[in-house]
């Protein structure tokens, strides 16, 4: 089930660049038609950066992984709101990733 989590985590973290990428203009990304921020641009790449760093702390077996994929998830879900119009399919993979973290 860690597996899964882990891999779940890493996609949902890939996804999240995609508002920092908009944000900053690296890429055009015709997925996301709400403008952003370069500071919510920041905050979609801390979304990616707490997924990853979840994934990380489950590789070598860190105790405080959890803490960190709950900290990702609540980043995520804040972020879903606020660009529910592009984003609200987020909340399906945000729960999904909350029950199996709740569950592991």
């Amino acid at each position: 089930m860690k597996s899964i989590l882990m891999i779940f985590l890493a996609l949902h973290g890939s996804i999240h660049l995609m508002g920092f990428v908009k944000a900053f203009n690296i890429l055009p990304v015709k997925q996301l038609n709400l403008p952003i921020s370069k500071l919510f641009g920041l905050l979609w790449l801390t979304a990616c950066v707490l997924c990853f760093t979840c994934v990380f702390l489950m590789l070598v077996k860190a105790s405080e992984w959890w803490a960190i994929g709950l900290a990702a998830i609540l980043m995520s879900q804040i972020l879903v709101i606020r660009f529910w119009k592009d984003a609200k399919f987020g909340t399906i993979a945000n729960l999904a990733i909350a029950i199996i973290l709740l569950t592991v």
